[in-house]
C-alpha cells in the first residue's frame, strides 16, 4: 500500500468539549474539495455522529470551534460549525473512566487504507458486573445497540463525500470498540 502525505485531501477538524473535557475529530473530504462545500459537507457528516449517539453523550456537549485545510494544503482555517446537538445523559454521572473512553468506529476503503472516528462523551459500563451487558467485551455491534446500529449507518452515508487517506470511500466496520485513552488516563492519574 503506497504511503499519503497527510495533505493529499482536504481536511475538516471539529474541537468539541463533552464531559468536561475538549478532543478534536478529523474527517477528510475527497481530494480537490473546495472550502465551502467541503466544511459544510463534513460539518453534516459528523452532525451525524454526533446525533445517532446523542442518547448516550454527556448532556455539556458542545461545538466549540472548527477548521478546514484545502487539498496539498497545511493551513486550516475557520470553517462552520456543525448545528447543535443536545447530548441526553447527565454529566454529572460521568465517571473519571467515563470520560476518558472512547468510542472507535472503524473502517476501511476499496484500496485498503484504513480510517476511523473517535467519539468521546459516550456513556457505557464496559466494567460492569452484569452478565450479559453489551459492553462487557469492549466491542459492541451494531446488532446489539440501536445507538451504534444508527451511528454507523450515518457515517456510510457519507461514503464518497468523506474519504480515507487514498482519496475513496470509507465502509465503516458494524461495531464500535470502546477504549481508555492513554493520553487521557495519565492525565486523571496527575489529578488532571
Amino acid at each position: 500500500m503506497a504511503d499519503f502525505a497527510p495533505n493529499v485531501t482536504a481536511r475538516y477538524k471539529l474541537h468539541y468539549n463533552v464531559a468536561g473535557r475538549i478532543h478534536t475529530m478529523m474527517c477528510r473530504a475527497a481530494r480537490g474539495t473546495s472550502f465551502a462545500p467541503g466544511a459544510t459537507q463534513c460539518a453534516v457528516y459528523l452532525r451525524g455522529l454526533f446525533q445517532a449517539m446523542a442518547g448516550l453523550l454527556a448532556d455539556d456537549l458542545s461545538f466549540i470551534s472548527a477548521e478546514f485545510a484545502l487539498t496539498d494544503v497545511d493551513i486550516f482555517v475557520p470553517a462552520p460549525l456543525p448545528a447543535g446537538v443536545v447530548g441526553l445523559v447527565s454529566a454529572a454521572t460521568f465517571s473519571p473512566q467515563d470520560t476518558i473512553t472512547h468510542a472507535t468506529f472503524s473502517g476501511r476503503t476499496l484500496g485498503g487504507s484504513k480510517g476511523n472516528v473517535k467519539l468521546y462523551g459516550v456513556q457505557f459500563s464496559p466494567d460492569t458486573t452484569t452478565s450479559g451487558t453489551v459492553e462487557n467485551d469492549f466491542v459492541i455491534n451494531a446488532s446489539e445497540l440501536t445507538s451504534v446500529a444508527n451511528a454507523i449507518t450515518s457515517l456510510n452515508t457519507g461514503s464518497g463525500i468523506i474519504v480515507g487517506i487514498d482519496n475513496q470511500a470509507l465502509i465503516y466496520h458494524q461495531r464500535a470498540t470502546l477504549k481508555i485513552n492513554d493520553f487521557w488516563l495519565k492525565r486523571v492519574r496527575q489529578g488532571l
